[in-house]
């Protein structure tokens, strides 16, 4: 594995980080239809701590992605979003590639009771992970600001393998995303 590998990673935070600075405040923090949270912040933060968790594991060993902090201020301050997106974008850029093979191990929550189970795994199937589970999380973003009338670049939570209907996508107010 090489290091277009990681630059995919930081291509998705970059098309994060510009989707969070086209919203406004509302917008962002505003939670999902019929819930009280689940909204695009909140998308934001569990994707940003999936990237924090495999982060760790580089150093640790241990890649715990369902020990994490709920409510943050990322979930509802797009400024604090701002800043944890940009600070993870660059560590992901700095990240070694000759640490892609160094075995992990992955700890996973079973149940609702705690149960938890650990895997062996490598950085370089973490980072896989973590980048189709943040493509499937900006899938559900656009959703749901497509739900407000709100579109994006055409590509924007579309896995790289998806084809697209061309321009149907995009719309009157297309935020941007980084190239």
């Amino acid at each position: 594995m090489s290091a277009a590998a990681v630059q995919s990673l930081v291509r998705l935070l970059e098309e994060m980080h510009a989707l969070i600075d086209g919203l406004d405040d509302v917008e962002y923090a505003m939670p999902a239809p019929g819930r009280s949270s689940g909204g695009i912040g909140g998308h934001m933060r569990h994707c940003l701590d999936h990237v924090r968790a495999l982060l760790t594991a580089t150093n640790t060993g241990l890649c715990a992605y369902d020990r994490r902090q709920r409510n943050t201020g990322i979930e509802t301050d797009r400024a604090e979003a701002m800043r944890a997106s940009f600070q993870l974008m660059s560590a992901i850029g700095r990240l070694d590639p000759s640490l892609l093979e160094r075995d992990v191990l992955v700890e996973t929550q079973l149940d609702h009771g705690g149960a938890m189970i650990t895997t062996r795994s490598t950085v370089a199937r973490e980072l896989m992970f973590v980048i189709s589970h943040t493509i499937h999380h900006n899938a559900i973003v656009a959703q749901m600001l497509r739900a407000r009338g709100v579109t994006m670049e055409p590509r924007f939570g579309l896995a790289p393998a998806t084809p697209t209907d061309g321009p149907a996508h995009a719309g009157p107010h297309v935020l941007p995303c980084a190239p």
